[in-house]
This record gives structure tokens, sequence and C-alpha cells, in this order.
């Protein structure tokens, strides 16, 4: 029977789901990426379906997080190049890479203990990790945390172990995506002892968690980045890196101030369950009044980044005004790499969207039903999904019913430790999400456009199709 409670929140649960699709611009417009909501249907759904769950709120969040960094490293970090592959694996994930992905994910009890669904959005940005990093970034950790030699951790369901190199030793990442029990709790062990750390790194090559570490690409001309890529390459490139690094700068400044505002919510937290902070103010008035000055500069700096982000987007919409000016088949092919790198991330961030704005709709009964579940989790035995658990965990195992009971038993003390040092900030960290999506999806829809523009025309002179036919014949 549902209630008026039950009834509002999926009444605002359609609308919010809603107006992601219309306020991502999925038009007609070539390169649009509408696609980029296939998997929201079932996201909506299954989020019609389930009970509250903080857990599955900030799993939701932290995954609309990882498709924003992804955006973010796609632009200034990862290695592009005419022989990039990166680009074409993005977009051409398929439905049975989801699938496979997904009998991992399930490994964690954080993705099956509610309801034994996996989220098909949660698997597409994890594929989409793997294709890009070594060891994908851990966003869960504190900022500015660091691996230690020989540190273990459970990053999507799959195993790390971390070799630092020192000496004459290099770098070694162990990955294995069904580790053992006994691996499990070793690797839960250190990261639910170290998530709330604030992470001093001990070793000059320590690895930063919220980094991680990306494959190397190769190629006879190598960019560090799709948006150095475009400085070199355009005709106008350098009025738009001039544009960008405006906007880069604030942009960065608002992520690290969202970090410190992250650090006070959760000091003002623990201040009020009597626990110590992890910061330098140690009183509760004192948080809140750096809380409150702190915000006030958020909204600033906000407001400032719209407007440098109107400034690049006028230069952008300016690359198609050079159609004809660009000849160099590499250069051609790098240009057309990125177009492709930009239809592919920007439809994560459209799934992304979806994630925020589902979590958004969820967020207020989940924080009432927060206790309860905590209480479920420290007390497992109490709670209804343990036979659910266990059946499944037998059958990705391959054991018994023990098996599986024994695996979710070892994934609790991450799954708590998730819960109490995350929730303390979540109604910021949906506001930095929405803003870092909706401006992203901003530039790469007219940076895939415009690139998309001037290589039609370009590819129309140089590149006849079979038969001897040009493509804008």
């Amino acid at each position: 029977m549902y209630t008026k409670t039950k009834l509002f929140n999926y009444v605002w649960l359609a609308l919010f789901v809603i107006s992601t699709f219309l306020l991502s611009g999925c038009s007609g417009k070539r390169g649009s990426g509408g696609e980029g909501l296939v998997g929201c249907a079932a996201e909506s759904a299954a989020a019609f379906v389930e009970e509250p769950s903080m857990e599955l709120v900030l799993d939701r969040l932290n995954t609309a997080a990882a498709a924003a960094d992804i955006a973010h490293t796609c632009f200034n970090e990862v290695p592009i190049a005419a022989e990039s592959t990166w680009p074409k694996d993005l977009k051409t994930i398929r439905k049975e890479d989801i699938k496979a992905i997904i009998t991992v994910l399930a490994s964690d009890g954080a993705y099956q203990a509610h309801g034994g669904v996996v989220s098909p959005i949660k698997a597409h940005i994890a594929i989409a990790q793997n294709v890009l990093y070594e060891l994908p970034p851990d966003l869960y950790s504190p900022v500015g945390s660091c691996y230690e030699d020989g540190e273990e951790t459970i990053i999507n369901g799959v195993y790390y172990k971390i070799i630092l190199p020192h000496g004459k030793k290099k770098l070694r990442i162990i990955k294995k995506e069904h580790p053992s029990l006994e691996e499990i709790k070793s690797a839960v062990k250190q990261y639910a002892a170290n998530i709330v750390k604030s992470g001093k790194c001990i070793n000059k090559n320590s690895i930063l968690k919220r980094k991680g570490v990306l494959k190397k690409q190769t190629g006879s001309n190598v960019y560090q980045g799709l948006m150095a890529a475009l400085f070199d390459i355009l005709p106008n490139g350098q009025d738009i890196r001039a544009a960008y690094d405006e906007y880069n700068e604030v942009n960065q400044k608002v992520m690290a101030l969202n970090d410190e505002i992250s650090g006070l919510n959760k000091d003002k937290t623990r201040l009020k369950n009597k626990k110590k902070p992890v910061g330098k103010l140690k009183t509760l008035e004192a948080v809140e009044e750096a809380l409150k000055e702190k915000k006030a500069q958020l909204e600033q700096l906000k407001e400032e980044l719209k407007e440098k982000s109107n400034i690049l987007s006028a230069e952008l919409d300016k690359i198609s005004e050079h159609k004809g000016e660009i000849t160099d088949p590499e250069a051609l092919k790098v240009l057309e790499n990125v177009a492709e790198a930009c239809g592919a991330v920007k439809n994560f961030l459209l799934e992304a969207g979806c994630l925020t704005t589902i979590a958004i709709a969820k967020a207020p009964r989940s924080l009432i039903a927060l206790p309860s579940e905590l209480q479920q989790l420290a007390n497992p035995s109490q709670s209804g999904n343990t036979s659910l658990m266990g059946g499944l965990m037998s059958s990705l195992t391959g054991g018994g019913s023990g098996v599986g009971q024994a695996i979710q038993m070892a994934y609790m003390p991450l799954r708590l430790a998730r819960l109490r040092y995350n929730a303390g900030n979540l109604v910021d960290n949906i506001k930095l999400i929405g803003s870092v999506i909706s401006n992203d999806v901003s530039l790469l829809t007219t940076i895939h456009s415009e690139i998309s523009e001037l290589l039609d025309i370009e590819t129309a002179k140089e590149a006849p199709e079979e038969g001897g036919k040009n493509k804008k014949e």
C-alpha cells in the first residue's frame, strides 16, 4: 500500500529523471548523444521499488563522481594520438561486456545487498575506468591519501595489491577479479581502517588513491589530454587554451573548496557524536563558522565558473569556422579520436546525471532510515538480506551458501566505513556533482559537434569513399 510520502517521492523521482533528460541537451542535433541515457530506464525502475538506503544513494553519487572524474581526466591527462584506440573502446562497450562486469561488481555486498540488482550504469562506468586505468581512482578515500607499499584494496569489486617503486624495483599492480576470501578480508580490513585518515604520503613514489594510475598510451605524436590536442592542432587553439586555462583554474578552486567543505562536514558530524575531529578545528562552533564562510566562497566561485564557461564555449564555437585549413592526415585522425572520445564520455556523464537525480529523490527518506541501516549492517544476522546474499554469492563463487555468507560478512566493515564517513557531506556532493556534470556535458557537446562539422567537410575533400565517390557527393 502506497503512503502519501512514498507517492510524493516517486512522483518527484519521475520528474527529476525527466528533467535530467531535457536539461542534458539530448536533442536531434548531430553529436547530441542521447544514447547515454539507455541505462537510466533500468536504473529508475529499480529505484522505484527499492527500500530507502543511504548505501545506494552514496554508491550512485560515487559512480556519478567517477564519471565526472573520467571527463576531467580525459580533458587534461589521458594521452591521445592518431593511433589511440581508447576513444573507440569507450564508445563501443557492448552489453556482453556490461553483463560480464556485473558479476564482478556483485561480489561487493554494497551492490547486491538491496534487492539483488546491480546498476547497469555502474557497470558501464566501471568498464570505462578499466579502459583508461591500470588502477582506478578510489573516490571514497579522503583527498591526499596515498597507497603504502604492499597495501591491498577493493575497487568496483576487484582486488588490487600495490607494490610501490623504490631502488631498482618498478611499480607493480596485482589485480584479481575473483579474489579469495582471505584476500577480501585483508583488503577490507585495511580499507576500513584507512578510509578516514587524512593520508599524508610517506613514500615519494606513493600513488594518490583519488588519482589512480592511468594506462600508458603510445603513438607518433602524443598529446596530454583532449584539450592539449585542440590547442596544438586547431588554428584558434591558443585562444581556446587561454579560455580553458582560466576556466580550469576556477574549476580546480571549486573542487578543492568542496573537498574542504566535505572534510568540515565530517568533522561536524564527529564533534556532534563526541568524537575527535580529523581537521585542525577542534570545536563545533569553529567548524560551523568555517563551513558558513566556505559555502559562501563556493557560491561565488560557481558564478565565476559560469562566466568562464561561457567564454570558453564562445571560443569552441569557432572551431568549425576553420574548415579546410587543416590538411595533415595525422592531425585529422587525432581530431577524429577527440570527437569520438567526447561523444563517449558525454554519454557517461548523461548516465551520471541520471544517477545524481535519482540520488536526490531518494536521499531524504534514506537519511531518515540511516540509523536503521547502520544497525542492520552492524547486526547482519537480523537483516533479511542474509539469505539473498548467501544464495547469490554461492552462485558466483561455486561454493555453498556458507561461502557466500562468509564473503558477505567480509565486506561488512567496508560498507560500514563508507556509510559512516561519507553520509555527512551528502548535500554538498550532490550540488557539486550536478554542477560539474552540467558544465562538462556542455563542453563535450560543443567540442563533439564542432569537430564533427569540421571533419565532415575535411573528409569530403580528402578521403573518397569506396567506388571513388566522396562522402559529401
